[in-house]
């Protein structure tokens, strides 16, 4: 089975956060030092690169705002219910499926790009595919030791936040570097930035590609609900994106032991919740990163992986990495 780790993602290409990574051991930031970083990161008005961290920031603050409106106006048990399982869709479609295991591990491949273009139009998230991807290689590389971007040792804040303060990448980078890296980034079906202008931005992704193709996704999904629930669709879907959006920075922290419970922190675990909520059984993913599926033991729900096999019978999937035992 060949490994799908992306080699080219070297820890020097995001910038090291404001309170540093620490030498000998993982560096545990302050509260203070937290927020700092997190205007560090968002500080468009001083760097213009740092304006993409601060659309997310803001996008996602939006998403809140919403789902204070659903708690306040429209909640009822029988919505909650339709806003857990929205949330959870996402997070299976587009998180586990689409962000970690295609373009961050390339546990599979599509037929054409033209399937990996649909997923990349109706993402339903302002969260770029390059800020998931080029941190978690990093995170794979240097799990739980000096240069790790996210993780339990920044605290559940820092971690939370994590999202902004990994979106600052170092610009300083050559134009071999440049395109090397980019080539790696290929197989996720956006349009590129030029050399120079990546200089400017720090964004692969050329700007006008991310803005049209988020723009689209999220209307698409906000009109589909619109048309299903009026306004009260709009903010039931739009809670359902904020609270995925919740779990996916909270599992930064809780997937390697970051639970005051835990006796294994600075450790992958397969945590019972996101690992049958998602499918991400974290223990095994470390151990297996290039796989399809991380749910290895029987009892161990894997619906992203059922989601995979049944695009492959479809068609629509054509190889996908698996155990030899699995293997046709």
């Amino acid at each position: 089975m060949k490994d799908t780790t992306i080699e080219s993602m070297e820890p020097g290409l995001l910038l090291a956060p404001t309170y540093g990574y620490g030498e000998a051991s993982p560096r545990s930031p302050t509260l203070r030092e937290v927020w700092l970083e997190l205007g560090d990161s968002i500080a468009f008005w001083r760097d213009s690169s740092r304006l993409l961290p601060a659309v997310v920031a803001a996008y996602h603050l939006l998403a809140l705002s919403v789902f204070v409106l659903f708690l306040t106006r429209f909640f009822s048990i029988s919505n909650l219910a339709i806003v857990l399982i929205a949330s959870n869709v996402i997070g299976i479609v587009y998180n586990t499926v689409w962000y970690h295991r295609y373009c961050a591990h390339r546990a599979f491949r599509f037929r054409n790009l033209w399937w990996v273009r649909l997923f990349l139009w109706t993402n339903p998230l302002a969260f770029r595919e390059e800020s998931y991807i080029i941190p978690h290689e990093i995170h794979h590389s240097q799990a739980d030791q000096p240069g790790d971007p996210y993780g339990p040792h920044l605290g559940w804040l820092g971690s939370y936040l994590a999202a902004e303060s990994t979106q600052k990448m170092n610009r300083d980078i050559s134009r071999e570097d440049y395109d090397r890296i980019s080539a790696s980034l290929a197989h996720v079906g956006f349009v590129e930035n030029s050399y120079e202008a990546f200089r400017r931005t720090g964004s692969f992704e050329s700007l006008w590609h991310y803005s049209a193709r988020t723009l689209f996704g999220n209307g698409l999904w906000i009109l589909a609900a619109y048309a299903v629930g009026e306004w009260e669709g709009v903010v039931m879907w739009i809670s359902a994106v904020f609270l995925f959006s919740f779990m996916l920075r909270d599992f930064n922290y809780r997937g390697h032991g970051g639970s005051f419970l835990s006796a294994r922190r600075g450790a992958p675990i397969n945590q019972m919740y996101y690992g049958f909520l998602v499918g991400e059984w974290h223990e095994n993913h470390h151990a297996h990163p290039q796989l399809a599926r991380s749910g290895l033991a029987w009892w161990q729900l894997d619906v992203p992986y059922w989601i995979i096999r049944a695009l492959s019978a479809c068609g629509v999937v054509v190889q996908y990495n698996a155990l030899q035992a699995e293997r046709r």
